[in-house]
């Protein structure tokens, strides 16, 4: 089993290619230039499996979504419903494998080129999102008489004004980075070669911190979204109650103390 979760984690070439790093930081990058990202059922069923795969191992500390070229994912690969006579592309964890994941570990999606439709579901159930200036953005569905039914129509309005999500998915009409950017949608534009260098900074920062610390605050943030303040907060004092007396509970301040880098347990 460990062989095969490795082998996942090292897809040299294909519809989907995967890295990881000493640091943990799990790289899954869809690889179909052609077509701008879009996923045919093939490519979708690799990110579940890379998925599902990663959410179980511990080496995997964070994972960056990104693509190849000028699209990050452009959803569907429509001739591909076609010729299987329908939606193939939705796994258990959604389109891609994401839109319906609620994950452990934190993803960041690189967003190298254009997020449109299932693209920007996708997107838009990562983490935090870094965007090149050169991507555009948006949820195209009704114009070739769909929904943005894999977390578009849900997800938008909790991330940005539900009057310009409302524009935004009755138009069809797509937005630039610096847009995005402005209405919240985005954490960052950058050019299209810093990209990936500004999301393995971001996922470094971020692999430095505690696992339960992070899959915790992941787990209440999610909550909270979806119910009363004093419930979130009734969630985060049994969490904090479970945390302190962990290792890593135990760790953090020591090391800090001490003026030293933590060696977290995960435990």
């Amino acid at each position: 089993m460990e062989e095969n979760k490795n082998a996942l984690f090292s897809i040299a070439e294909g519809k989907v290619i995967t890295t990881l790093d000493e640091e943990g930081i799990l790289v899954v990058r869809i690889n179909r230039e052609e077509v701008m990202g879009a996923l045919d059922p093939e490519a979708s069923a690799k990110m579940e499996e890379i998925l599902n795969a990663a959410e179980k191992d511990d080496t995997v500390r964070v994972i960056i979504l990104t693509g190849t070229g000028r699209g990050f994912c452009t959803g569907e690969d429509l001739a591909a419903n076609a010729e299987n006579g329908g939606c193939q592309t939705v796994m258990d964890h959604g389109f891609g494998g994401v839109t319906a994941r609620v994950s452990k570990k934190p993803i960041i999606c690189a967003a190298n080129g254009h997020a449109i439709g299932g693209g920007l579901e996708i997107a838009l159930s990562c983490d935090i999102i870094i965007a090149s200036e050169k991507a555009k953005f948006g949820l195209t569905e009704c114009k070739v008489g769909f929904i943005a039914s894999t977390g578009g129509l849900v997800k938008l309005p909790k991330a940005i004004s539900p009057k310009i999500a409302s524009e935004l998915v009755l138009t069809g009409n797509l937005i630039n980075a610096q847009r995005a950017y402005e209405i919240g949608m985005i954490n960052y534009v950058v050019p299209p070669e810093e990209v990936m260098p500004k999301a393995m900074e971001m996922a470094r920062t971020i692999a430095a911190n505690a696992p339960i610390s992070l899959r915790l605050s992941k787990q209440i943030m999610h909550v909270a979204l979806q119910s009363t303040a004093e419930d979130a907060q009734r969630m985060c004092d049994v969490a904090w109650d479970y945390i302190e007396k962990t290792e890593d509970g135990v760790e953090g301040p020591l090391a800090f103390v001490e003026k030293r880098k933590p060696n977290w347990k995960n435990r």
